[in-house]
């Protein structure tokens, strides 16, 4: 199976959430411009595009095209809110799909036992004379087989890679309940014991590029770390969606459990697409159930502390429009003993300034490639 990644960020639709997620699936190639067209007309809230995307997704597999089914099926998972109770059969259906789609790829499904679960892997051997390991992974949402494509530029020129799901996130979450830690070096170290390797090239994708910083920082059989995209600060990062005056009563009212600011405050995020996403995102994966909770455990992820300990090879990646690239400059300031730091902010002319470069996702991948290749 060969992948292709067609560039461009287009308007399928007026919300910038969905028109983001869109952008996502048409840039990995796996749906095409004039199906998402023609579904973004039918969606203008969270319900109608579960309803739509499963309908979708139904039809695809009816026909035996299993990748297109899987990502539709991805879709309606992700506009599933997390009580949805539809949200894991929709999760253990989407899985089926992907594994029929990758049928006949050379993938190695395994799991590494962690805690009172397993992390899921998916392992890929390079057929040419191995240049070595790169570990791969996401963050805050994403399933590792829609990740395949990017681990196949990798492979195709050399590398052995392994994609792994983390506490939070895929079947670690859906199959074992393991909520999202900050501590990534944890599971990291895991994987690496289990298959006994070092010098390797890290990856973290989104949300994963403060996960795959918190790794480096403390698992030093990592050599090379790709921040892809850079979070210096989820927290403050998050807080800069809001007006100056809402952002100081968030920080004042954080302390006080039963202040009446947080029911209103709920109240209001509902009102915006990708805010009410977030958020209720952010309780599945990190197991909590209000706001406050949400924003406690929102503040553990940033690099402040760790960057001073980050010694590897580093690669930093953003996108001239997107929310963390305001803390680009901080982010490689904040890498003092680091071995090298490279850095990237990709802009819209390349058709790549959205978040993880959706809209040139070839263009990353090749820049990625490349510097490891000079960095080995």
């Amino acid at each position: 199976m060969s992948f292709k990644f067609p560039i461009g960020y287009y308007s399928f639709h007026n919300n910038n959430l969905f028109n983001f997620q869109f952008n996502r699936w048409y840039s990995t190639g796996f749906l095409g411009y004039d199906e998402l067209n023609e579904v973004s007309k039918c969606i203008n809230s969270f319900e109608s595009a579960k309803r739509i995307f499963k309908q979708f997704g139904e039809e695809a597999i009816n026909n035996n095209q299993w990748l297109a089914g899987a990502t539709y099926l991805r879709a309606a998972e992700f506009f599933s809110l997390g009580g949805d109770p539809e949200k894991n059969e929709l999760y253990e259906t989407c899985k089926k799909a992907y594994f029929k789609a990758y049928q006949n790829e050379p993938i190695l499904y395994e799991k590494v036992s962690y805690g009172k679960g397993y992390l899921p892997i998916m392992r890929i051997m390079t057929d040419q004379p191995s240049k070595g390991w790169i570990i791969l992974h996401g963050g805050y949402d994403s399933f590792i087989q829609e990740l395949y494509p990017f681990c196949k530029v990798f492979v195709n020129n050399g590398y052995n890679v392994i994609m792994f799901e983390g506490p939070g996130q895929g079947g670690a979450l859906n199959e074992h309940g393991m909520v999202l830690t900050h501590e990534w070096e944890k599971p990291v170290s895991k994987i690496l014991d289990h298959y006994d390797i070092d010098d390797i090239t890290l990856i973290g994708i989104s949300l994963g590029g403060y996960l795959a910083a918190r790794a480096a920082a403390f698992e030093k059989r990592i050599k090379r770390v790709v921040l892809y995209d850079i979070v210096y600060d989820f927290y403050k990062a998050f807080l800069f969606k809001f007006p100056k005056y809402l952002q100081l009563l968030i920080i004042f009212s954080l302390p006080f459990k039963k202040s009446s600011f947080w029911k209103k405050t709920e109240e209001k995020v509902s009102d915006n697409f990708f805010l009410h996403w977030l958020i209720l995102q952010g309780y599945h994966v990190f197991g909590v159930n209000s706001i406050r909770q949400y924003l406690i455990n929102m503040k553990k992820y940033h690099t402040k502390k760790i960057s001073k300990f980050i010694e590897q090879d580093v690669l930093l990646l953003a996108g001239e429009e997107d929310i963390y690239t305001t803390f680009f400059d901080k982010q490689k300031k904040a890498l003092i003993h680091a071995k090298s730091v490279t850095g990237r902010i990709f802009t819209k002319n390349e058709c790549a300034s959205h978040h993880c470069q959706i809209g040139n996702i070839g263009l990353v991948l090749d820049y990625i490639l490349n510097w490891i290749e000079r960095k080995r």
